[in-house]
């Protein structure tokens, strides 16, 4: 059984040296503090259930000192019941010489007079423990077969910071919160960790009470401010009728102990067995799996806070109106800091063979940050999460879905949740994909902005496929639903997409997979930044296909237009253009020379199919409608390919013109 513990604060050696020790007898574990100091500091590294303490700790002659009494009203010990010694031989006329200052103490307070005895003491004491303690002091704590979580780990999670002899005692505060929550169990088991940061963990739980009937619940549990701050927010906005879907609180006031609070959840019409965070989920899902539930999701789940509050403000400045929801606590990072993570960057992306962040690109890039490009749009906005990451959602093989962790619930932009979750797949869930994958991502998003349908392309590999379904489901339901301009999404986008940057620390060491997803944010700026660029001066050339050396992005002159295609696209018609109009009398291009312009280098066994698919997809891309007899690109099988610049002359002169470039 657990040991009662008290704090004896008195400024009189004798006097408290003599009362600790029969308490001591009587069962309980004392810790002695003979000035205020010393009781801070043993409030500081110790847990107790109970404080007793004189209300004059610095002079007993002086009328005025009541420094005990002004510990005992500090917010911080609140949830410690305390026992007030006093000369006073009455409450009543405790209450009549100090006044006002009483009324601020929480209600389980005794006070006695130092003349009364132990045995007035140890009644105050017992009474104390009955009535005000309110722990469970049988319960059993157990950890699931095979599960290593243990409240030393949960502690270790909520407060990573903290010294090592403080802590046995916040493991016997945790215990204690897990007693009090638990009050009327006779056994809990720890499940399993769902998820951990900001000062606190989510556990869940199976209780069972003494008739033998299990209890599943989501307990919270964490630093006392920030479990305030999640209840505050989830009953500010949390929706207050119990559907599926929804997440429901236990009780109205949360379990809290001198340093750390509980909360406790219901999941609506879940078997918590088989509720798993997103995070999992996504692992071992296929596509139409994952989309069916990000569908409940959007339309049950998250619809429930996104119909709060609903306003929509139109904004000819939407990077200014949207930057407070999208950026971290530190703000966006000042062009010079962000010049240095970038650079930093750059170094890899040479070695990689990524396409240079140039500094068109950069000054582009900062324009965007400070809203020097204007970009006019429609925000529509709501009660959103705030949180979403993989753990904070859970689901099920049902394709039903919850929320958990309240701390971010706020009104703001709607696309900040839609936006936190594409983030989430690209650069968390995604896995170990190397950086050349991850570029070729990154184009495909590009290219299929405006597709109606879902893309398919059967010769990526399936983590590369599942990215692209699932993120385009995503942006359907921002686009459609809700309504949402692509521009604003961009912005929204890019701003997040900073926030990766950030992360990266440059004298880190990383794995290539780790550092291939900091080389995908870049080029996701990247390509970001060129969908904004200003629309370049309208050309009339002689000959088409025809590049711009001086143009941002990778946009071609095509029959008297602008075509842009995706970066591996452009890279491919680059080597076939220079070749082409620097030596028009051996144009050809063969795999060698294609691989080394598009990819750095060549290796038939890896390459040669890449190739072919690369070409056909330009080929799609260049081919004029309706007109199947003309192909610009010429394959000459086994060696390679040329690039036919068409003239526009007189449709009898066109055949020589050609024939002149062979």
């Amino acid at each position: 059984m657990k040991q009662k513990t008290i704090l004896f604060v008195d400024n009189s050696a004798n006097y408290l040296d003599v009362h600790a020790r029969l308490l001591e007898e009587a069962g309980y574990r004392v810790y002695r503090a003979y000035s205020l100091a010393q009781a801070e500091e043993q409030l500081a590294t110790q847990h107790v259930h109970l404080i007793i303490l004189d209300i004059r700790l610095e002079d007993d002659d002086d009328v005025q000192d009541i420094s005990g009494l002004l510990l005992a009203q500090r917010e911080a010990y609140r949830p410690v019941p305390k026992i007030i010694l006093t000369a006073y031989p009455s409450f009543e006329l405790a209450r009549e010489a100090l006044g006002p200052r009483l009324d601020s103490l929480p209600p389980a307070v005794n006070f006695i007079g130092k003349d009364e005895g132990i045995d007035a003491i140890l009644n105050a004491v017992e009474r104390v423990f009955n009535e005000h303690v309110r722990l469970n002091w049988q319960l059993d704590i157990r950890r699931d077969q095979n599960n290593t979580l243990s409240l030393a780990h949960l502690v270790a999670l909520i407060e990573p910071e903290l010294e090592y002899d403080r802590l046995p005692a916040r493991i016997d505060e945790l215990e204690d919160l897990f007693c009090c929550l638990f009050y009327r169990s006779q056994q809990i088991n720890l499940h399993r960790l769902i998820t951990a940061g900001q000062n606190k963990v989510t556990v869940a739980v199976f209780s069972f009470l003494p008739e033998g009937l299990p209890f599943r619940l989501v307990v919270t549990c964490g630093l006392r401010q920030a479990i305030r701050q999640e209840d505050e927010c989830f009953e500010k906005y949390a929706p207050r009728i119990a559907t599926e879907g929804s997440t429901t609180k236990l009780m109205k006031q949360r379990i809290e102990t001198t340093r750390y609070a509980a909360l406790a959840y219901t999941l609506t019409d879940a078997e918590l067995e088989n509720v798993v965070p997103f995070s999992e989920f996504y692992r071992y899902n296929r596509p139409e799996k994952i989309v069916a539930t990000l569908s409940h999701f959007f339309n049950r789940t998250l619809a429930r806070y996104h119909q709060q509050n609903v306003k929509i403000e139109e904004s000819d400045t939407v990077v200014a109106a949207i930057v407070p929801y999208f950026c971290d606590d530190n703000g966006i990072l000042t062009p010079e800091a962000l010049a240095a993570q970038i650079e930093a960057l750059q170094a890899h992306a040479v070695v990689n063979h990524a396409p240079r962040f140039d500094e068109t690109t950069f000054k582009l890039l900062l324009s965007l940050l400070e809203g020097a490009i204007p970009v006019a749009a429609s925000i529509q906005y709501g009660i959103t999460h705030g949180r979403l990451s993989g753990e904070t959602i859970l689901v099920d093989q049902r394709d039903r879905s919850w929320l958990i962790e309240f701390g971010g619930l706020s009104q703001g932009p709607l696309l900040k949740d839609l936006i936190d979750l594409e983030i989430l797949v690209k650069f968390r869930l995604t896995g170990d994909l190397p950086h050349h994958e991850r570029r070729q991502l990154e184009e495909y998003l590009q290219t299929e902005a405006n597709s109606e349908t879902a893309p398919v392309y059967p010769h990526l590999n399936n983590e590369m496929q599942k990215a692209l379904t699932v993120i385009y489901h995503i942006r359907q339901y921002a686009f459609q639903k809700i309504n949402q301009a692509r521009p604003l999404y961009q912005i929204g986008l890019l701003l997040r997409t900073v926030n990766v940057i950030n992360e990266y620390d440059s004298g880190g060491c990383y794995r290539s997979s780790d550092l291939a997803r900091f080389l995908h944010a870049l080029d996701s700026i990247r390509e970001i930044c060129h969908s904004f660029s200003p629309d370049p001066p309208k050309y009339d050339k002689s000959h088409s296909p025809w590049l711009d050396d001086q143009k941002l992005g990778y946009d071609v002159w095509l029959e008297g237009q602008w075509i842009t295609l995706a970066e591996t696209e452009y890279k491919l018609l680059t080597v076939l253009y220079r070749r082409a109009v620097d030596h028009p009398q051996d144009s050809l291009c063969t795999f060698n020379m294609i691989g080394k312009g598009v990819w750095g280098d060549y290796d038939r066994l890896r390459d040669y199919n890449n190739i072919q698919s690369l070409v056909r997809r330009l080929r799609d891309r260049l081919q004029p409608d309706g007109d199947a007899s003309y192909q610009y690109i010429e394959n000459i099988r086994g060696v390679g390919y040329r690039l036919i610049l068409k003239y526009h002359s007189s449709s009898e002169n066109n055949d020589l013109e050609r024939q002149s470039l062979l």
